[in-house]
């Protein structure tokens, strides 16, 4: 009996979809955005790409038809014979030159076909991409993009905190600050395995959205770049009671038992990347390219203001619970620490948050008084 297909367009590429075989329609601004960071990263470089975990093909279609001549030779890789097949069909009825190969990334990372490394490395699998991130650096070179989709969000944000120290050796957060602290945990993990192949990362654009955390970092070869990676690794302590946060460099950190403000036992978490989630540059290219779609101008927009702030951000309505006042809008509280000459900004990761140079105290005297307004 023949298997029953679901035919999907999406960008510029049609695919086919069996029974059987995953196809996420809610990853599609995620694809959206990817292709974007490939063109401002990548344009023009044809490099030589691995999709590790392909499903239908649909991500590695997009990047060869969308990416702006990105991407040169494409390898989709999957180990679900159902998936490559469709991968197989999906190739031909785009007409897109890529070989699809029937196997794990960590026995495909290893075989003659790997050797010369990959300048675009792709790793979107379901659930934790931590058992792909060690041979993706295997096969990374100097210059190479690597793009990480995690959708462990439970994990990450502090549901499991066993199975985020097993997967990540980290401790999370839960719920404070869970978003921020969970994309900077992913972060931490793909600098130190990195920094094993003397690799450096650097940001280019760090999403949190739906079910998803995706991180995209250029690495450097170097031992120097890999050290100073790990120099922007870090622990946060974090007071439940008051809210007061204290974050410092450096994997043996010394972080304060007790609360400076409250006395409150703190909160630890890490170790988490404290370096930029974003590179200016390339947001900057992201927004040209994609300026006639409003959901991606929108979202890269908050991560261009939320780049050149300080890691963490301020939950406005949990400060207002505790200083138990009327939630004050965020414009409000923005628009008070501008007149007061601090940097402020919206951001990406909530919608009801801030990040600013701005400490706790003068971030609730904002609150005040914009709550009075």
């Amino acid at each position: 009996m023949a298997r029953l297909k679901t035919e999907i367009h999406e960008g510029k590429a049609r695919i086919t979809v069996p029974d059987g075989v995953f196809y996420n329609p809610e990853m599609k601004f995620c694809r959206d955005l990817s292709v974007l960071v490939i063109r401002a990263a990548l344009a023009g470089k044809k490099a030589r790409t691995v999709d590790a975990t392909a499903g239908t093909g649909i991500r590695g279609i997009r990047y060869a038809k969308e990416g702006a001549g990105a991407v040169g030779e494409l390898f989709l890789v999957d180990m679900n014979a159902a998936a490559a097949k469709s991968a197989k069909d999906n190739v031909k009825l785009n007409k897109v030159k890529a070989k699809v190969v029937k196997s794990s990334f960590a026995k495909f990372a290893n075989s003659p076909t790997a050797y010369g490394g990959f300048g675009l490395i792709e790793l979107d699998p379901f659930g934790t991409p931590v058992p792909l991130i060690y041979d993706a650096c295997r096969v990374a070179r100097d210059g190479t993009l690597l793009s990480v989709t995690a959708t462990d969000t439970a994990v990450l944000c502090g549901a499991h905190p066993k199975a985020c120290l097993k997967n990540y050796q980290a401790k999370p957060l839960n719920p404070f600050l869970c978003h921020e602290v969970a994309a900077r945990i992913l972060l931490g993990k793909v600098a130190r395995t990195a920094s094993e192949f003397n690799l450096g990362i650097t940001p280019l654009l760090t999403i949190s959205h739906l079910h998803y955390f995706k991180v995209f970092v250029l690495l450097a070869e170097g031992a120097e770049g890999a050290v100073a990676s790990v120099k922007e690794l870090g622990l946060l302590a974090h007071c439940n009671k008051c809210l007061e946060r204290v974050w410092r460099k450096g994997v043996a950190a010394s972080l304060p038992e007790k609360c400076p403000r409250c006395g409150e036992t703190m909160e630890h978490a890490g170790p988490l990347w404290l370096g930029n989630l974003h590179d200016k540059k390339a947001l900057a290219r992201i927004m040209k390219l994609g300026k006639k779609d409003d959901k991606i101008v929108k979202r890269v927009g908050l991560m261009a203001g939320e780049a050149s702030m300080p890691p963490f951000y301020f939950e406005l309505h949990r400060l207002c619970e505790r200083l138990r006042i009327n939630a004050a809008r965020p414009d409000r509280v923005v628009a008070e620490l501008k007149k007061k000459g601090f940097k402020v900004s919206r951001t990406h990761f909530q919608p009801n948050a801030i990040k600013t140079d701005a400490g706790i105290r003068e971030v609730e005297a904002a609150i005040r008084k914009a709550a009075k307004l």
